[in-house]
């Protein structure tokens, strides 16, 4: 009886799959032979087991790769995970002779471990033949594995949560999504990673919760337009359907492209957008009609430059403004409501994958940690938008070539309003000599508008445009700006990808040179005093009276003093104050509590100082070098504790997504020191190695004696100018003191902005 319900379990998979991100399987098609390997990229607690199902009879697969007829007691293929350092690997074998063979690989500490956790897979059901017949929707994935998939498996021990492997978390999902459709053709094109199994580019299906590699192109990089418009040309090819979905997944970055391959071929190389431009027109070149839609599985896509290049190729496009959280887009809902309600369009299909993923971060607690954003595009629109948008880059480049300061000082006050992708960014807009900063198009158009008569008709009709254009849209940045979360406007530097668009966007360069030429000569520092406001007795502590009409920002630093001349910064709020129109003066206090030392700790003795950024009441975030690169780690509010939540790394100006920390990370934390009120100098302090994520916090340490204080104001060339507010202890209104500033507002120091 224990044997037959074994051998039902592994011929009727159930719904939740895994073994993908447990072990890496390399499945490799050459000519008429198909070659099978099997690796371990860090040691596992469990053995691996291999079945085999001939003809309906079910054999296991021993340590000396022999089959045994399956018993009570099955053999084991490998002991805990033993060929962590070399592959076990199998002659290849004929297809003639794999034709009616299906092979399971299970991961757990027995059989029934393996079943209860569902941690096994059907990783081969003989040769599929091509082309497969016409479908109702053939959905291509693109998937360049890249570092996403190299970050090592973390299993929550409380939730059961995975973490980690990104690229086989949505495989799994795949998987899952698929077991019970049948309209709907899943093909995957994987590699461009330097894990076993991905370090070649692979065509594979998955249907009916199994997953079939096709074809093995061999070592190839997946960051170049051939790679793609083969891909597509193939799918399209040999999996005929009604409508076509392409999904582009791995690191995205807006106007700098698409696609990171750390493979040997790929050479950390991304592709431009003029690249996937070129991928585009071939494409279209080749088929037929236009796809019905792209989806950017990848972050900062929904910019107004990608949707202008993916129009070349389909009729609508989805993605984020902002960064994605690993996880990224829900597959398993993706197909099974695309099966089970088929869309009859892009924009449906689109509104499918938007309302997928939403739900998707809210259930992974992504969603308030990393300001999601979301978008659909209806890119019937994009002609319209780029024939007003290069009348606007015209009158645009017109008004600032007048070098007036009236237009350069709108201007500044309506990009430092706008909000800058990624928010998770630190800092707002520095410099626009920054090679790339993203602004949100439709919240900076809203916010100048009204300041330039001349081309506020272009501003209002293309506003109008997004409304029709970006038809469902996820904005969770109410807070931020109510206007944003559409879609965003590159306008840092950087011009090479110019040449894939409308001349409006060169216009558009060419007339924030000349603001930034303005910027340049700009030398005006705003003057401010040091004042007791009405009611207030300012005997150490002090307020900063500035002219409102002078200032585009404050920034409030926290710190203790290191001595009288230098100040360890350890807490920052950038949003302090952003230039908004004032009717009346406006005072803004300081909580002086903000004024303490902050560690951060991998455990209760290693910890390091830290610089941190307020990003809002629950969040803040630490710059840091995380195994050597530039990243940013997040730390949220859990009750008394500010607890590690998420980090988003950065390689060679890369984007990733908001990941997790792994075992074995490198985390090097970077604070600031502010010398004699003038000059920040940064330091890199001890690296501490993470042994448990979960245990990774911040520590407080608060000495009122050395509190500190100190704003940061600036004008429209954001040339930062500091004044201290308080220091040596008289940052803080103690329990019952009776200072008149205290007892008003509860606050001892802060700023007075007069109208």
């Amino acid at each position: 009886m224990k044997k037959k319900i074994f051998i039902l379990l592994f011929l009727f998979p159930i719904k939740l799959l895994a073994v993908y991100d447990l072990l890496s399987i390399d499945i490799t098609p050459v000519n008429d032979k198909v070659k099978f390997c099997f690796y371990s990229d860090y040691p596992l607690k469990a053995d691996t087991y291999l079945a085999v199902d001939i003809n309906q009879k079910l054999f296991f697969i021993d340590q000396q790769k022999q089959l045994k007829p399956f018993n009570n007691t099955p053999p084991i293929f490998s002991k805990k995970a033993k060929f962590i350092d070399k592959p076990i690997c199998f002659d290849p074998i004929s297809k003639a002779v794999l034709q009616n063979i299906a092979i399971y690989a299970g991961v757990g500490s027995s059989i029934d471990d393996i079943v209860k956790k569902s941690q096994y897979a059907k990783i081969f059901n003989g040769v599929m033949q091509l082309p497969q017949p016409k479908k109702n929707w053939t959905v291509m994935v693109y998937m360049v594995g890249s570092d996403l998939e190299l970050r090592r498996l973390r299993v929550n021990k409380k939730t059961g949560e995975k973490k980690g492997r990104w690229a086989s978390q949505d495989i799994l999902e795949m998987l899952a999504g698929s077991q019970n459709t049948d309209n709907v053709n899943l093909v995957v094109s994987t590699g461009g990673s330097i894990r076993e199994g991905w370090k070649t580019v692979k065509r594979s299906v998955v249907q009916k919760g199994e997953y079939n590699v096709v074809e093995d192109l061999g070592v190839q990089n997946m960051a170049t337009p051939k790679s793609i418009s083969d891909f597509v040309v193939w799918s399209h090819t040999n999996f005929p359907a009604e409508n076509y979905a392409l999904i582009m997944w791995d690191h995205g970055v807006g106007s700098q492209g698409f696609g990171y391959d750390i493979s040997q071929a790929g050479s950390d190389k991304v592709m431009g957008l003029n690249e996937l431009h070129t991928a585009y027109k071939d494409i279209r070149s080749k088929i037929a009609k236009p796809l019905d839609i792209v989806v950017y599985d990848a972050c900062l896509m929904a910019s107004i430059e990608v949707a202008q290049v993916t129009a070349a190729v389909a009729k609508t496009m989805s993605g984020s403004a902002d960064l994605e959280p690993g996880h990224g887009i829900d597959y398993a809902h993706l197909i099974m409501n695309i099966n089970a309600s088929p869309p009859a369009d892009g924009v449906n299909f689109g509104k499918i994958v938007k309302t997928g993923y939403i739900q998707h971060t809210k259930n992974k607690n992504t969603f308030d940690k990393n300001r999601i954003t979301y978008s659909v595009f209806d890119l019937s629109h994009i002609n319209s938008f780029s024939d007003t948008f290069k009348n606007f880059a015209v009158e645009f480049k017109t008004i600032l070539k007048q070098q007036g300061f009236l237009n350069y000082q709108n201007l500044s006050r309506g990009i430092i309003r706008a909000p800058g992708y990624p928010l998770k960014q630190a800092g707002r807009l520095g410099s626009l000599n920054d090679n790339y900063i993203r602004i949100d198009l439709y919240s900076v158009l809203k916010t100048i508008g009204p300041d330039f008569p001349k081309f506020k008709q272009y501003t209002d009709q293309l506003l109008g445009i997004i409304d029709n254009m970006v038809v469902d849209y996820e904005g969770n940045i109410a807070k931020i700006d109510k206007n944003a979360g559409r879609v965003s406007l590159d306008i840092g530097s950087e011009e090479s990808y110019l040449a894939a668009l409308p001349e409006a966007y060169t216009l558009l360069k060419q007339g924030l040179k000349f603001y930034n030429q303005r910027r340049t000569t700009d030398k005006f520092k705003p003057e401010g005093t040091l004042v007791c406001p009405q009611g207030i007795v300012c005997a150490f502590a002090q307020w900063l009276e500035l002219s409102a009409t002078d200032i585009l920002g404050i920034e409030a630093y926290f710190g203790q003093m290191l001595n009288k001349d230098v100040m360890d910064i350890y807490r920052i709020d950038k949003s302090f104050y952003i230039y908004k129109p004032l009717t009346t003066d406006l005072e803004l206090p300081v909580d002086g509590t903000k004024a303490c030392q902050y560690q951060i700790c991998v455990n209760e003795t290693n910890c390091a100082n830290v610089t941190l950024t307020e990003f809002d009441k629950n969040q803040m975030l630490a710059d840091i070098k995380l195994n050597d690169s530039p990243a940013i780690l997040s730390f949220c509010n859990s009750g008394s504790t500010w607890s590690s939540c998420g980090v988003v790394p950065q390689t060679q100006g890369i984007w990733g997504r908001d990941d997790v920390l792994s075992v074995e990370d490198r985390i090097t934390p970077i604070s600031i020191h502010l010398t004699n009120n003038t000059e920040l100098k940064q330091k890199q302090n001890n690296t501490l190695v993470v042994s448990d994520p979960e245990q990774v916090i911040l520590k407080q340490t608060c000495d009122s004696s050395k509190a500190a204080i100190s704003a940061a104001y600036y004008s429209n060339n954001q040339q930062s100018k500091f004044e201290k507010l308080c220091d040596s202890g008289d940052c803080v209104c103690k329990p019952g003191e009776e200072d008149p500033g205290c007892k008003r507002l509860g606050f001892k120091a802060g700023v007075i902005l007069k109208q």
